[in-house]
């Protein structure tokens, strides 16, 4: 992870790009062909369906580590980390799930514990942010609504919720164009990435 904190905001807009497009896929995936199916991988719409939500968990860690420089100093970037970490094992640990085709027991211990940090840790983030004042409040707000969307909504295509946040934050970071101009201004480099 330490490498990771590093990661330019263009690089982690473009890791996000990818996420979002996986989400999409995900979701697009899910609303032609649901998957209601426990813990089982079943054909090839759940193949996919699997293999989307992995590719999207673990790109999606290095936008989430770029947003905690964006939040308030101190524990946010941590928080980040943890989210970032969270979603990189519930995404590590789905690629035995998609090889089996279906969920091994440990997968009943470690996808609560990985969810709850990341729903958890995506709404202290979004609060830290939201106070910060350097994002608007939509890419606030839109991270822990990105949890529902993957996850409780992920059965009737709540991926195309994470997958459009994803992209729009992607495209952001990318340009560097997350923080409104004026406070663009005000922030250290090291919040763009810039001097990382």
């Amino acid at each position: 992870m330490s490498k990771l904190k590093n990661i330019s905001d263009q690089a982690a807009g473009k890791a996000a790009m990818v996420a979002g497009t996986a989400f999409a896929a995900e979701g697009v995936v899910q609303l032609v062909h649901p998957q209601n199916s426990g813990s089982k991988v079943v054909g090839l719409a759940g193949h996919l369906v699997i293999s989307f939500f992995i590719v999207a968990l673990i790109t999606m860690a290095p936008a989430v580590i770029a947003l905690g420089r964006y939040a308030r100093p101190g524990r946010a970037e941590k928080i980040a980390s943890a989210v970032a970490a969270s979603t990189t094992l519930l995404g590590l640990t789905s690629i035995t799930s998609l090889a089996m085709s279906h969920d091994g027991v440990w997968f009943n211990v470690i996808a609560p514990l990985t969810n709850a940090v990341w729903l958890f840790g995506s709404i202290a983030l979004a609060v830290s942010l939201k106070r910060a004042g350097r994002v608007a409040t939509a890419i606030a707000v839109g991270l822990p609504v990105a949890w529902i969307g993957t996850i409780p909504m992920a059965t009737v295509g709540g991926g195309l919720i994470s997958g459009a946040y994803f992209l729009t934050l992607g495209y952001l970071l990318a340009q560097d164009a997350l923080a409104p101009v004026g406070a663009r201004a005000a922030m250290k480099p090291r919040f763009r990435g810039a001097a990382s």
